[in-house]
């Protein structure tokens, strides 16, 4: 947040994204302690991660189909959600896995189709500089990695997994994502990333 003057569109909202993920992860924990469960936040919480991420990528696409397809997922994503927590996957009682493997499936087809963007409109700055590779590469990596993990979600808590090396996993995953996003947001200036944002 201290260098939100200085950010592109895409990654003002990244920050915000980050401060609401945050926000999900404290209620997440609560609710476990609390409740013994945090499957009712986590149908919340994987919705809004979504709608941000696609939101980023409507600003970094150049292609208008690829905008309209984005905007097309987040419609969808929400809708299916909303009929997941009460016909499918009931919102009090499971984690919301078939969400979770549409939007990782999604992220990852955006990643790519992104990735082609970078290399049709290469910029004449190293791509270690570059605020869109630290961001595309953290969200491939994240959703492709935790694509089976995420969906796994209640198989684990049926089975009281979860304290084994699937959760090393998720947790190494998660402060990779982490990482990468914060170095995208400390590289992010209007100047290197003016084509892509």
């Amino acid at each position: 947040m201290v260098r939100y003057k200085l950010l592109t569109i895409p990654f003002k909202i990244l920050a915000f994204s980050v401060l609401f993920t945050l926000f999900w992860e404290v209620l997440a924990e609560f609710s476990a302690v609390v409740y013994k469960t945090n499957a009712f936040i986590s149908h919340f919480q994987g919705v809004s991660g979504y709608i941000f991420h696609a939101i980023i990528f409507y600003y970094l696409f150049r292609d208008a189909t690829l905008k309209k397809i984005v905007l097309f997922s987040i419609f969808f994503v929400v809708i299916f959600a909303i009929v997941n927590g009460v016909f499918i996957q009931k919102a009090f009682n499971d984690f919301p896995t078939y969400v979770y493997l549409i939007t990782n499936g999604l992220s990852v087809i955006f990643c790519l189709f992104f990735f082609k963007q970078m290399l049709q409109y290469a910029l004449n700055v190293n791509i270690v500089r570059q605020s869109v590779f630290w961001y595309n590469t953290g969200i491939l990596l994240f959703s492709a990695t935790m694509f089976l993990n995420m969906g796994l979600t209640n198989y684990y808590a049926k089975h009281q997994w979860g304290r084994d090396i699937i959760f090393y996993l998720w947790f190494c995953n998660d402060c990779l994502l982490n990482i990468l996003i914060g170095v995208a947001l400390l590289t992010d200036n209007k100047e290197n990333n003016i084509q892509h944002a």
